[in-house]
């Protein structure tokens, strides 16, 4: 049982005009919730409705520009949800506590329909998986977790996907590890080709990755994938309370510039979760000038979460901020991938991918 109040990566609120945001992260300021715009009430017909109420996407692809697109729809109707955090140094959607109405979770939401007496389709493709999943795994139920559309109950059980969540480093490392054995039994598989060189193609208009860059992605990180040869569904790794180590005001983080920077990974540990961290050594700065020695890559762009291995070298882009840890005075740098400075252009790369292994 998660900590009372504790808003985590991939939960959802929604405010009381019915507006849905997916929280984003784990550090919060005391009064607000970091977040993006997803759903809002629409009285057009849409995919997305629970009962009479229908609810329009706002957030079409998962990037940083379409997050700013969605910040420049969100000011002109509620412009006091965006805000300046004088911690992170960004302009960002911070939704006032004082206006969330209810606050989704996806493991209680997961055991609500687990528990339910009838499920539509959907739900009961859902309950399938995550039973094979947890059987083969050995990880027990209580750490899944449903997020999207189905945890706020406006899913369409013909076209919504499977966002399925799984909470603990150990667990999640554990999960994506029998995964080629659950292809082999042939529960799951990866996409067809087709499907595969659709998502690759939309996966190439939103981020700069060739068709071909974005297929590898997609068959190494094996995080997108089909049930019983019909259902889409993706995991998202998420921490447990006690994998939470930093608060909100811990760190400042001050922009410095935009670099290119090759390096060699040296701790993957917390490269599941979103943001995901790499730890990194023998970095070379390619582009880009500034004092000081990177030591993480953090992206909060989820593609390029789970890609990098231990001693992988890498070639990535992004903005480089100076972290200061407000307790001790200590300063480190890191490289972030998914930042509005650099307006979609930032990435991480495996250097085999660029030398075709």
């Amino acid at each position: 049982m998660r900590k009372f109040k504790l808003f985590k990566d991939r939960d959802f609120i929604e405010d009381k005009d019915g507006y849905m945001f997916c929280v984003v992260g784990y550090v919060h300021p005391p009064d607000r919730v970091l977040a993006y715009l997803k759903y809002v009430p629409s009285r057009k017909k849409t995919i997305w409705y629970r009962e009479s109420v229908g609810f329009r996407r706002i957030l079409k692809y998962y990037s940083s520009v379409a997050v700013l697109d969605s910040m420049r729809l969100l000011s002109k109707t509620k412009p006091n949800y965006i805000y300046y955090d004088n911690c992170f140094n960004i302009k960002f959607i911070g939704v006032p506590k004082s206006e969330i109405r209810k606050h989704y979770i996806p493991e209680g939401k997961l055991k609500e329909i687990i528990d339910k007496p009838s499920r539509d389709p959907l739900e009961q493709d859902l309950v399938e998986l995550v039973n094979y999943l947890s059987e083969i795994s050995d990880i027990n139920l209580k750490y899944f977790g449903i997020s999207g559309s189905i945890l706020l109950n406006i899913h369409n059980p013909k076209y919504s996907d499977i966002d399925l969540m799984v909470y603990g480093r150990d667990n999640s490392f554990k999960l994506l590890g029998i995964i080629d054995q659950a292809v082999n039994e042939g529960m799951i598989s990866l996409p067809g080709k087709r499907m595969l060189e659709t998502w690759s193609y939309e996966v190439s208009k939103h981020h700069p990755l060739t068709p071909k860059e974005a297929m590898r992605l997609y068959v190494e990180r094996k995080t997108r994938l089909i049930f019983k040869g019909k259902r889409v569904f993706s995991l998202h790794p998420a921490r447990l309370d006690n994998e939470i180590l930093e608060n909100y005001g811990d760190k400042i983080y001050v922009p410095v510039c935009l670099a290119k920077i090759k390096g060699t990974v040296k701790d993957a540990s917390d490269s599941l979760f979103l943001p995901a961290t790499y730890i990194v050594d023998d970095v070379e700065i390619i582009e880009g000038s500034f004092e000081g020695e990177i030591y993480e890559v953090t992206t909060f762009e989820g593609l390029y979460s789970a890609l990098l291995k231990e001693c992988e070298e890498f070639i990535a882009y992004g903005k480089v901020e100076k972290a200061i840890e407000t307790r001790t005075g200590k300063t480190y740098y890191r490289l972030v991938v998914g930042s509005a400075e650099a307006k979609g252009k930032d990435y991480i790369k495996p250097i085999r991918w660029l030398k075709g292994g």
